[in-house]
């Protein structure tokens, strides 16, 4: 994770836009992991959004992660 987006996190964490809890940095794989996980449990909030605009997911990535078309499709303003 870069200065800038390890600075944009923190931000977030300490703000409350993103959730309590994260470590102070977040690899790739552990943030496409949370995105899964929370698309699992069909919760498409803010929180999810940020991770997902925050670490540039593609829905190609999330796709091969194992996401469904359907949850592709409630994220696709999202995705360029």
């Amino acid at each position: 994770m870069g200065k800038a987006k390890k600075r944009n996190f923190r931000k977030g964490i300490n703000s409350g836009e993103i959730a309590p809890g994260f470590l102070t940095s977040m690899s790739r794989q552990e943030a496409l992991d949370y995105v899964i996980k929370r698309i699992e449990e069909k919760d498409f909030s803010l929180k999810t959004k940020d991770i997902i605009s925050l670490f540039g997911i593609s829905a190609e990535e999330l796709a091969e992660a194992g996401a469904a078309y359907e949850d592709l499709q409630a994220l696709k303003g999202l995705f360029l």
